[in-house]
């Protein structure tokens, strides 16, 4: 029994011996997951907004009181001593009107730290969807180049054959083999790039500790649950848009930033008002004709002589202009984006249209009707050639125009704030997996 379990261990597979990284099939959802729990990216952010939020809830804070002791020890002309022990507590006590804005200004600052992740969410959210229909884009071209090389594959063999018979010229039979030898180098260099497009995803999605210790082909030997289809694009931009303007973690960041300037502004010109600080506490005199308990009570008020405060608020009017101007400049940014990424879907949605039910259509079948006639001796070799670089331009331009309009529409819901945990409008995972 033990030289069976041996032997089978030896006779595993070096992948198979290692644990997988990732399922056989990946789907959108497994992948938005993992990202979520071990992307770096999103960890700094979501540590960083934190962080802002934090600190502004303890700016907002109430001084500490202080507590003070002290002894005073005096020599009497009679003889003896006398000594006077103090105790006191001590509080400031802001302008009520400050410390309320301060509060408001820290609220606001947690928010926009909260939109500002959910910011970073989108952006992940679109890198992620990016890198998967890469993937998605390298497997179909893989299978497309295969199957067109399998076919030239099949016609360079019959031009063997003929040769063989002495119907063909070595001009064409070498002819043939330099294209099977080009459709093979285009193969490989699409089976290179579908290795790359999956180490891009599994990097972006794994934990350090997967990517470091498993295998490098376990990290390539997966396949993405996804099928390179045109969804219908229908939407209107003043909805998009819209939607944009309420969702954007951008924007909304912004108008937080601007609403926490404002109030940091009013605690500012309020700051102006002296603070008071209060000071209780008992006193104890000790000499030699007994002891004695008192109190003792103060208040103090600054006296804004040399620093008024008027240099704080001129700062922090600056401070709120600043965080207006980038509140427009964040809006411009998104009208731009969103702009862009609709007209562009537009266009891409329109090529496909036209060129799959105007030429693409009339192709599909054009190197297998080609290989028909020039076997019945009705095509050259030239005419067969151009068919094959025909189909092959065919299938890789459907591949790209596909491809390419599925990342518009990803990049046109990044626009609009589409994060892992909305349901996309334009683009959801049910579009991207394969037909029952």
């Amino acid at each position: 029994m033990l030289l069976i379990g041996v032997l089978a261990l030896l006779s595993a597979s070096p992948v198979q011996a290692q644990s997988r990284a990732l399922p056989d099939s990946l789907t959108l959802e497994a992948a938005a997951s993992l990202m979520m729990a071990n992307n770096p990216g999103l960890r700094a952010a979501r540590a960083d907004a934190d962080y802002v939020a934090r600190s502004a809830r303890d700016a907002a804070r109430w001084p500490n009181p202080s507590v003070h002791a002290a002894q005073t020890s005096l020599p009497l002309p009679t003889g003896g001593t006398e000594r006077e022990t103090e105790l006191g507590l001590t509080q400031t006590l802001p302008y009520p009107g400050n410390k309320r804005a301060q509060r408001r200004a820290a609220t606001y600052t947690s928010e926009a730290a909260q939109f500002s992740y959910q910011e970073a969410q989108a952006q992940a959210f679109h890198e992620l969807r990016t890198r998967y229909l890469s993937v998605a884009a390298a497997e179909a071209r893989v299978q497309a180049l295969q199957q067109l090389t399998d076919a030239v594959a099949e016609a360079a063999h019959t031009a063997d054959v003929r040769h063989e018979e002495g119907d063909f010229s070595p001009f064409g039979r070498a002819r043939m083999r330099v294209a099977v030898a080009d459709f093979e180098n285009a193969l490989a260099d699409a089976r290179v790039s579908r290795r790359n497009a999956r180490l891009r995803l599994a990097a972006y999605i794994l934990p350090d500790s997967t990517i470091q210790a498993a295998a490098p082909e376990t990290l390539i030997t997966y396949t993405v649950a996804a099928t390179l289809q045109a969804p219908a694009f229908d939407a209107a931009y003043d909805a998009l848009r819209t939607q944009a303007l309420a969702q954007r973690g951008l924007l909304n960041a912004a108008e937080a930033q601007v609403d926490a300037q404002q109030q940091q502004l009013r605690a500012a010109r309020l700051g102006r008002i002296p603070d008071v600080t209060l000071s209780l506490g008992p006193v104890l005199r000790d000499q030699p004709g007994g002891t004695e308990w008192g109190y003792h009570a103060g208040i103090n008020i600054g006296l804004p002589m040399w620093d008024t405060g008027r240099m704080r608020v001129r700062v922090q009017e600056a401070q709120q202009q600043r965080a207006q101007a980038q509140q427009a400049d964040a809006k411009r940014a998104v009208e731009v984006e969103l702009r862009t990424a609709y007209t562009e879907a537009q266009s891409y949605r329109n090529r496909i249209d036209q060129l799959s039910g105007e030429v693409l259509a009339s192709t599909d079948s054009l190197l297998q009707q080609a290989q028909y006639v020039y076997e019945e001796g009705e095509l050259n070799l030239v005419g067969l050639l151009d068919a094959m670089e025909a189909a092959r331009s065919a299938q890789l331009l459907q591949i790209d125009l596909v491809a390419g309009y599925l990342r518009r529409l990803s990049a046109l819901e990044y626009a609009m704030g589409v994060r892992p945990a909305d349901t996309p409008p334009l683009l959801p995972a049910a579009r991207l997996e394969p037909a029952d």
